[in-house]
């Protein structure tokens, strides 16, 4: 009895999580970006790599082509 109840216990809280993990694949830098939404709202939750981050590999890229532009 301990058991099932326990078991119906973990699937009432995984149902009412609510949660879904989407793929896809970023335009400026290509990574793959993984975003982890409330599936009734649409609201993302959590996003690897954050938008930041992303932001950060496209400037960091744009200064690099910078960099071997000025050494031609």
């Amino acid at each position: 009895e301990q058991i099932e109840g326990a078991v119906a216990t973990i699937q009432d809280f995984v149902q009412s999580v609510q949660r879904s993990i989407n793929f896809a694949l970023d335009d400026s830098s290509g990574r793959v970006v993984v975003k982890v939404t409330d599936s009734g709202s649409g609201d993302v939750i959590r996003q690897i790599p954050s938008e930041e981050a992303l932001q950060m590999a496209e400037n960091l890229s744009e200064v690099r082509s910078l960099l071997f532009k000025a050494e031609a």
